[in-house]
């Protein structure tokens, strides 16, 4: 009789002990879970948005965004980013995907990314490809360290790198292994 009763308890403490062993497990499970949760999305998302004086200074457009709530970002497929500025042309940036952080002051466009913008009198139109592209909305800055290729009519820069003011007069810094071709008018 003691040795069941001795048999009984061990196999009670020996699943006691298999259960709680497996309790932090699942809830480590929950908590990954937790982090992939969508608190909303949108489905062809328009957003504009308006300087102090009313004139319209971005437009941030995506098929879909899907926001998470434990990390606070906004992801993005296929976004499209519109710079404007009073009196200068446009950039339009488009990417494969991207992430808005939590505070929206930082923008990371994933994948082929492609830069636009049409030119003016005195430039002409430019065409930049890119990936990994990393935008500050607050400040029009954009960087990248992968390769970027620009193209201007029949001109063309290849580059590893790239830093980007967009905001008049505008710059662009290209960082390594940098080769131009450049046709005279």
């Amino acid at each position: 009789m003691r040795i069941w009763l001795l048999l009984a308890l061990l196999t009670v403490l020996g699943i006691t002990w298999w259960a709680s062993r497996q309790e932090p497990a699942t809830m480590e499970s929950e908590r990954v879970d937790q982090d992939q949760v969508q608190d909303y999305f949108v489905r062809g998302l328009e957003l504009h948005l308006f300087d102090t004086q009313g004139r319209l200074s971005h437009i941030l457009e995506a098929n879909r965004l899907a926001h998470f709530k434990a990390s606070g970002i906004t992801r993005l497929q296929q976004p499209g980013y519109i710079l404007y500025e009073d009196k200068q042309p446009a950039w339009k940036i488009r990417a494969e995907k991207g992430d808005l952080s939590r505070d929206q002051s930082l923008l990371q466009l994933l994948g082929k990314t492609e830069i636009n913008w049409q030119g003016d009198d005195r430039r002409p139109p430019m065409h930049l490809i890119t990936s990994d592209l990393i935008v500050r909305p607050q400040t029009e800055y954009a960087e990248t360290a992968a390769p970027v290729t620009v193209t201007s009519g029949e001109n063309w820069i290849e580059s590893t790198g790239m830093q980007a003011w967009l905001k008049a007069p505008g710059k662009i810094r290209f960082l390594a292994q940098t080769r131009a071709h450049y046709v005279a008018q």
